[in-house]
């Protein structure tokens, strides 16, 4: 006997989750694999096999898919992927529903997911207007406005990864992403790396106790850094709350006093600052309830 239910799957810039829900809300099985390295064309044959194993093994009758993924989703294709080779000539829809035929298929960028599932039960329930903040592999922003998330124009609102660091940075056109080379956190294991000289990740920055001196003054940089412009971007959008998401989350505790200060001293109206409540999987929930409210409704 099978059951009708959703494929939810979050696509990020190391590796694929995926899941299935029944159409009440009930995770029913879920898997993950690795991309790093791979190309889109791999990406996709590896995606496509995994789905139909879980699908099978939670006897689903698929009557949607919801995809969460990096980059920006603009009609059938998928750009400023620049992490995933060929990635923007993935048209991932037409892929997904060759598959699965005649099964609707919703795709938006991960960040705007997870947005969206801390707006429907988390963090950003109930406001008027709000902000998440990724802090993990790369950096974006979701902006929410009641119970919706705002894609503008391009579905490029949020992208905070491209915001100038100082009026000589080289931008997009050059094919940089100044703030989240600078502040991502592929680029922060980059940099400590560099500072002391043998491999040092952002997660040995967080976990440990007592760091180097250049570790420590690498850090102070960056939760300033952080700070003064998600001031900026909450004096421009004027949110109630800013829940802090992504792989970084878990560091929460160390990241909040400077951004809550900052906040403080220089917002005319403060946001109150708060932890995601979908920490680590905020995307594949995101979709996943995009997901079912859409074949539901």
């Amino acid at each position: 006997m099978t059951t009708k239910g959703v494929l939810a799957i979050d696509i990020g810039g190391t590796k694929i989750a995926l899941a299935t829900i029944d159409l009440a809300g009930h995770w029913l099985a879920q898997t993950r694999f690795v991309i790093a390295g791979l190309d889109g064309a791999a990406i996709v044959t590896q995606l496509l096999a995994a789905s139909q194993q879980l699908v099978s093994q939670a006897q689903l009758t698929v009557t949607g898919i919801g995809v969460s993924t990096i980059g920006v989703v603009e009609g059938e294709h998928l750009k400023l992927v620049p992490t995933i080779k060929g990635w923007d000539h993935v048209n991932l829809k037409a892929a997904l529903q060759r598959q699965f035929t005649q099964i609707p298929v919703w795709i938006e960028n991960d960040v705007k997911a997870a947005t969206y599932a801390e707006v429907l039960n988390g963090a950003l329930k109930g406001t008027t207007a709000g902000l998440y903040l990724n802090l993990g592999t790369g950096i974006a922003t979701g902006l929410s406005l009641g119970d919706r998330v705002i894609r503008g124009s391009h579905g490029a609102a949020g992208e905070v990864g491209y915001l100038l660091t100082s009026t000589s940075d080289a931008g997009f056109a050059t094919g940089h992403a100044p703030f989240e080379e600078a502040t991502g956190g592929q680029a922060i294991g980059r940099q400590l790396a560099a500072l002391v000289g043998s491999p040092y990740s952002a997660k040995d920055m967080w976990s440990n106790s007592e760091l180097p001196q250049v570790v420590q003054r690498f850090k102070t940089q960056l939760l300033a850094s952080w700070a003064f412009n998600l001031a900026n971007l909450c004096i421009t959008w004027d949110p109630a709350v800013v829940a802090i998401g992504g792989g970084m989350e878990a560091a929460y505790d160390q990241i909040a006093p400077t951004l809550t200060a900052q906040l403080a001293q220089s917002v005319p109206f403060p946001p109150v600052l708060k932890r995601a409540y979908y920490q680590q999987n905020a995307s594949l929930n995101g979709i996943a309830l995009l997901a079912v409210q859409s074949v539901t409704s």
